[in-house]
């Protein structure tokens, strides 16, 4: 087994759970599964949301394996998450190869997102369901189903231009509340029920939930990594909101 090729995939699985918004604690538990799983010892992962470490050597020789991973956010993909979780156990329970485990790991990494339609459809059931759960009319929760499937086409196709994290959320921000506007002026809406309902698609609440838990766990650079990440998104909802009603008038 060529144990720097080791090193390398395990360090790709980490990067495949951190790309993808699982916590840190998540991430270092199964490198090291993975790195015990090849009877590696003297083990040492460590990840934070933008780098990844890990260290291991075996008993029959005093050598050190290690790599080293710079780490860029892409989004949130529950599925592949668990992909790579189920391939960990896999390890263990069908004694995979690590051509094969290298293999499964490149599969995943390659495999696309949700497409625009799925999407658009979990957008329009998230809104539709807060339009009701804020005690809005069914038209209130129409109209924020509409806005909320525009601002996810727009998030997207700011995502696919590489638009900075905040330049995307402060835009989304205003559109959306431009259009909630909009909705309200033609078809007699709610504005503030249609606005916190479709606002509720640009909310980091899994980077919340990350940086509560990491902090929790003890792992205080990444829940601090992660709680900065969600206040400027928040912010940068808040200023793109507060811009358009500062220039329509709230």
């Amino acid at each position: 087994m060529d144990r720097n090729k080791l090193a390398k995939a395990v360090t790709r699985a980490g990067v495949l759970l951190i790309e993808n918004g699982a916590e840190v604690t998540r991430v270092e538990d199964t490198m090291y599964r993975i790195c015990k799983a090849y009877n590696a010892s003297t083990i040492d992962s460590y990840a934070t949301p933008t780098l990844l470490i890990i260290s291991f050597s075996f008993d029959d020789d005093n050598q050190l394996y290690h790599n080293i991973k710079r780490v860029h956010m892409k989004g949130i993909n529950l599925e592949k998450i668990d992909q790579v979780n189920t391939l960990s156990r896999r390890i263990v329970n069908e004694h995979l190869s690590l051509e094969e485990f290298d293999k499964e790991l490149r599969s995943i990494d390659n495999k696309d997102a949700y497409n625009a339609f799925i999407q658009c459809v979990g957008a329009a059931i998230c809104c539709f369901g807060f339009g009701l759960f804020f005690n809005g009319r069914i038209l209130d929760a129409i109209c924020a189903t509409i806005v909320g499937i525009i601002v996810k086409i727009i998030l997207t196709l700011f995502e696919r231009l590489n638009f900075g994290t905040f330049i995307r959320y402060l835009l989304s921000g205003g559109i959306l509340t431009l259009l909630s506007i909009i909705s309200t002026a033609l078809l007699s809406s709610d504005r503030d029920i249609v606005i916190i309902s479709s606002i509720m698609l640009l909310v980091p609440g899994l980077a919340i939930t990350n940086a509560i838990r990491d902090s929790i766990n003890g792992d205080v650079v990444s829940g601090l990594a992660r709680a900065t990440e969600a206040i400027f998104i928040a912010v940068a909802i808040a200023v793109g909101s507060g811009l358009v009603f500062s220039f329509i008038g709230g």
